[in-house]
Parts: structure tokens; sequence; C-alpha cells
């Protein structure tokens, strides 16, 4: 098995973070840094590690929802002191990496798995996978900030646009939007709305494909349904084993 493969199956990252781990020198096999981009290795032989800790395929595939609270950072690391979902998760989550992210800020479904393969399929910009959200925005906006809202902008020469745009209602002097993505770019939403003349109080992802956030609370997980797994293949055009 090639070894940026591998690390994808052992739920460290998709195979092009492998890469660059392998680049980095941050991989090693059996105590050795591995010479090249994609050498073989035997899961049940070699013994591979990322930074220091051992890495273990195992065939199993988990696939996990999880509803992240605001205050979290998707990441392993803990960076200004803010926990990450995985200190908090715990054991629940060892072996698993986050398909995407949420910022800091928002809070909704986030998936984890560690199928790899799957993961780094349904990022890519090709699959168009379709991300709703609820943002609550002030002021509500008139017909003026909607209208900018669906045009898109601009920033920093990347266009960002959103495929779908839809005033749902009011609440206290915020309007609520849903807003759906087909691709998930950095802070998407909060620069839309900035560019409309709008700030976001609160940013909720309710769906990802064909998995729906439904009545999950705030910090509660559940593993996906073996429909939702074969959905998310076919959204990504693998074959379903």
């Amino acid at each position: 098995m090639r070894l940026n493969r591998f690390l994808a199956l052992a739920g460290a990252g998709s195979r092009r973070e492998a890469d660059g781990w392998i680049r980095a020198g941050r991989v090693r096999i059996n105590g050795a840094t591995p010479t090249g981009m994609g050498p073989s290795i035997d899961p049940s032989r070699d013994r591979v590690t990322l930074d220091g800790r051992l890495l273990v395929w195992s065939e199993e595939r988990r696939y996990l929802a999880y509803h992240k609270p605001p205050g979290l950072l998707v990441s392993r690391r803990s960076q200004g002191g803010h926990p990450t979902i995985f200190q908090v998760l715990g054991p629940l989550a060892r072996g698993l990496h986050a398909v995407g992210r949420l910022d800091l800020e928002s809070e909704g479904l986030l998936l984890l798995t560690n199928d790899g393969v799957l993961a780094e399929a349904l990022l890519h910009p090709r699959s168009g996978l379709r991300r709703v959200y609820r943002a609550w925005v002030y002021p509500v906006p008139d017909a003026g900030a909607m209208r900018r809202l669906r045009e898109g902008t601009t920033v920093e020469a990347l266009p960002l646009r959103a495929s779908r745009v839809l005033l749902e209602g009011a609440d206290r002097g915020s309007g609520i939007l849903r807003v759906e993505l087909l691709e998930g770019k950095k802070r998407e939403i909060r620069l839309l709305a900035s560019a409309a003349g709008l700030h976001v109080r609160r940013l909720l992802r309710v769906a990802f494909g064909p998995v729906h956030l439904e009545s999950l609370a705030r910090g509660e997980s559940r593993p996906l349904r073996p429909g939702e797994v074969r959905a998310l293949r076919g959204e990504a055009d693998l074959r379903v084993p």
C-alpha cells in the first residue's frame, strides 16, 4: 500500500495533506524517514508514525455526525487557549479527522471519519457538495443587501458567491438567512455578509450534502446511518463497496 494512502486510511488526513507531511519529514516508517513521496508499506508489519504518534489502520470505517458548539477549534492543536473538538470528544474521536472546517465562532453539523479517501473526495470542488447554513444577520437585510448577497464579492482576488440565498424571517432585529454553498471557502458567508453591509450574529450549518443536523443538540454526536454513508459516496462519485 502506498504510504500516502495508508495515512489517509488511518485517519490522519487526506492524501494531499499526507504528501505534505512526508515532504516535511514528519512521517517515519519503522523509525526511519521514508525516501521519495510514495513508498509502499505493509500495514500488518510496518510501524508508521506521524510526529511520533503511532498510526493504526483498521478496516472498520467510522462515520460520525457532530454538532460543533461555538468556541471550539476544528484542529488537532489548541491555539490561543481555545479547546479543540478532539479534546472535547476525547476517545470518541480517536483515529478520526474532520471533513472540512467550521470556524471558531460557527456551529452546527461537522462530519468526522477515518475514511480519508471519502473525505478527500467530498472536499474536492468537483463534487459540488451542497452545504446549507442558517445565518442570523444584523440588520434585517433589505432588497439591496439581498441583491449584493446574491451577486457575491471578490476578496483578495478570490471570487465568493453563494449558490442560493433566501431570507427566511426575522428574530429580535436580526434577519434569518438560508445560505447554500457548493464549495467550502474560508469564512465565505461572513465575508459575503460583510460586503453586503451585514454583521453575522450566529452561523449554524444545518446540512452537509445528504446529511442533516436534524435535532442533534450542541455537543452531541451520532453515527451516520448506512444510507447516509451510501449517499455521501454517491455525492463523491465513489463506488459503494
